[in-house]
């Protein structure tokens, strides 16, 4: 096993324990830590077995194979950026919606005392 493979499998293993812990600790959701511990599983997996890469670039016909793994954490950065865009615009309308609500109810209620 050569160095680049020592430190991609001990990164896999310490994000595997690291997500482990924050869902003990409830920092972290079940669902969330499901997609972290596959993601954990794949740098371990990759980080040992680097020759996968190699497999996948030349049947794909990518001429520089190591490439693959960067363009897929883009792409899910990518991915996990607009999905957070649109629970904030979701959480964003809710909270409005609920701020409105309460502007009714004070008025109402300013109204019922007025009447009195």
């Amino acid at each position: 096993m050569t160095n680049p493979q020592i430190v991609s499998s001990v990164i896999g293993f310490i994000l595997a324990i690291v997500i482990y812990w924050l869902v003990r600790r409830d920092h972290l959701a079940p669902k969330q830590a499901l997609r972290w511990i596959f993601v954990a599983i794949i740098v371990l997996v990759l980080g040992t077995f680097p020759i996968i890469i190699d497999w996948i670039g030349h049947a794909v016909g990518i001429s520089y194979p190591p490439i693959i793994p960067v363009i897929i954490g883009l792409g899910a950065a990518l991915i996990k950026i607009l999905l957070m865009d649109i629970q904030q615009t979701k959480t964003q309308i809710t909270q409005d919606r609920i701020i409105q609500k309460l502007a009714m109810l004070e008025a109402d209620i300013e109204s019922i005392k007025s009447s009195k």
